[in-house]
């Protein structure tokens, strides 16, 4: 007569009762910490690019749809058509958000506190994306994106929810760029 056992066999670990393997998030943080630079141009890449897919996505919520990318292309060649545009478009928002994290590393990041945690570096990047999205709101869109069709200060001639998409595109944007770029203390072990 067999029995039958319930669950994994006693020398086979269970797989919902192991932490996740933090190695792969230290290697980042370590390069990070090695190479600001490039992990700055790397973090702005990579949180614009998934700030900027968000943002076609925002009329799923309620709110409208902000493409920076035609913004910018209209703006640079505002007589081409919509793919040109866009792509012109794309290649500006691109370089847009590297230099704006770049500026953040090298002017800001040691501004906002001491601490790497984590979090810290967390709480700094939408902090970041929070005064990024005051300026789009409160220059961009208004004086340069749409200065004759009535977008008014903040865009709020677009309604409340044209302000609030605003606001969230930068805030996905802070949020992956605080853990994205998320550099160690210099004095940590890991970077021995």
């Amino acid at each position: 007569m067999t029995t039958v056992t319930e669950g994994p066999p006693a020398s086979a670990p269970a797989s919902h009762s192991r932490a996740p393997d933090p190695t792969p998030l230290l290697h980042w943080r370590v390069w990070v910490t090695k190479h600001p630079i490039a992990g700055a141009a790397a973090a702005g890449t990579m949180a614009t690019f998934v700030a900027t897919i968000f943002g076609f996505w925002l009329g799923g919520i309620g709110l409208p749809q902000i493409d920076w990318p035609i913004a910018n292309g209209s703006v640079v060649l505002g007589r081409s058509s919509s793919a040109v545009q866009f792509s012109a478009g794309e290649f500006i928002n691109a370089i847009a958000g590297v230099v704006f994290t770049l500026i953040f590393v090298v002017f800001l990041y040691q501004l906002l506190g001491r601490s790497r945690s984590p979090v810290a570096n967390l709480a700094r990047g939408i902090l970041f994306g929070l005064v990024l999205a005051t300026l789009a709101a409160g220059f961009l869109v208004p004086y340069v994106y749409y200065p004759h069709i009535g977008a008014g200060i903040f865009g709020s001639g677009f309604g409340w929810k044209a302000v609030v998409a605003i606001y969230v595109w930068h805030l996905v944007f802070g949020v992956n760029l605080g853990l994205l770029y998320s550099p160690l203390r210099e004095d940590d072990p890991a970077l021995a």
